[in-house]
């Protein structure tokens, strides 16, 4: 991403995606608008920010749009908060390995024509859920990037139906105890489909600057997640496309101190590794052993950047990028968390825990046809 979506803070103010007809666009960031406990996490523009997403006959400027999220410094900058202009960062992480194309799709839900106006700008275009895809099979990865994932052992997905269609910048209840967000900018086309059973959800994209979608958990900001309990995830999930920056697994923020964080099971075209989409490096923190496979872990600091509190903050991100990819297991996010603090990488109060999908410079479908994320 490379990068960096975002989400949510008391201000939930859905923002607009561009989407069917046009996206928002920055050059990358994986935030979002709110989530519904945990503010915006990071609308299009805000009162004097920068213009929405660009309809095909304009748009009117949003009158206080949601405060923005930080996204991977991978995908770049963020919607800015009250005023303030998308960071200019974006491009593409280090070259990594190259993952097979998947299976051809199975019907997915038919898109619409198109969606609701932006409160931030253009109208939504038109698109449809992504239909479920052939798992990809494993490709060996080029230099600095790894493997692309061995040869798919997950079950034959069963394809989605049904569910509620979103096309705009936005974040609601995916029913039982779940959220969604959908989050993006720029050029392209994109929308999610939340099913309603579990934290399932579909997305199709095409050509978009930077789009993020995510359902998962939503946390109060007053607990460390050692107080929360155990928290674990589970996925399958099928895509089609995923050329260029796609990013695939669990993604979250905490608070004081704020930190953003992602870990990838997955990706597309260029696996993520030590070096930012700006060119900028990443530090390499240690590997750790979780759920059966090694995971590098970076850490990156991003200065006075759109954060998911709704103004200009110095954070770090931490990423944990499993060696191999894979499309589907179990993925303790709490392990995570404990080898992150062992390695010197303090966490706060948890927002959110979520699985997720973020594109960037990219086309493609994906189909999360198992998904939970549970505390016990």
């Amino acid at each position: 991403m490379l990068a960096a979506m975002r989400l949510f803070s008391a201000y939930l103010a859905a923002a607009a995606l561009a989407a069917c007809s046009s996206s928002e666009t920055s050059d990358g960031g994986s935030g979002g608008a709110g989530t519904s406990t945990g503010g915006a996490t990071g609308g299009v523009q805000n009162t004097g920010g920068s213009t929405g997403g660009l309809a095909p006959t304009g748009g009117a400027r949003a009158s206080g749009g949601a405060p923005s999220i930080g996204g991977s410094d991978d995908t770049g900058g963020k919607a800015s908060a009250s005023g303030g202009a998308p960071a200019p960062s974006g491009g593409q992480a280090n070259s990594g390995g190259k993952s097979n194309s998947g299976g051809s799709p199975s019907a997915g839900n038919s898109s619409t024509s198109g969606g609701a106006p932006s409160p931030n700008g253009g109208a939504v275009g038109g698109g449809g859920s992504a239909g479920s895809a052939g798992s990809s099979a494993g490709g060996s990865g080029g230099s600095g990037g790894g493997s692309s994932g061995a040869p798919s052992t997950c079950p034959p997905a069963t394809p989605l139906s049904g569910g509620t269609q979103v096309c705009t910048n936005a974040t609601g209840n995916a029913g039982s105890g779940y959220t969604y967000e959908l989050w993006g900018e720029g050029a392209g086309k994109g929308c999610m489909t939340v099913h309603g059973k579990d934290a399932t959800f579909s997305a199709t994209w095409t050509g978009v600057e930077d789009l993020l979608a995510r359902v998962g958990r939503s946390f109060d900001k007053t607990k460390k997640h050692a107080q929360i309990g155990t928290i674990t995830a589970e996925f399958a999930e099928t895509k089609t496309g995923s050329n260029n920056l796609v990013y695939i697994g669990v993604y979250g923020w905490t608070d004081e101190p704020l930190r953003e964080f992602y870990i990838l099971d997955d990706w597309g075209e260029i696996k993520p590794a030590g070096t930012s989409s700006d060119g900028s490096p990443r530090d390499f923190v240690g590997t750790i052993e979780v759920d059966g496979g090694t995971y590098d872990v970076w850490k990156k600091t991003r200065m006075n950047k759109p954060a998911i509190t709704g103004d200009n903050k110095t954070f770090d991100q931490y990423f944990s990028i499993r060696q191999t990819a894979r499309q589907c297991g179990r993925i303790s996010v709490s392990e995570h968390f404990t080898k992150w603090e062992a390695l010197g990488l303090p966490l706060g109060n948890l927002w959110e825990a979520k699985l997720l999908m973020e594109a960037q410079d990219s086309t493609g479908t994906i189909s999360f046809t198992t998904a939970k994320v549970e505390v016990d």
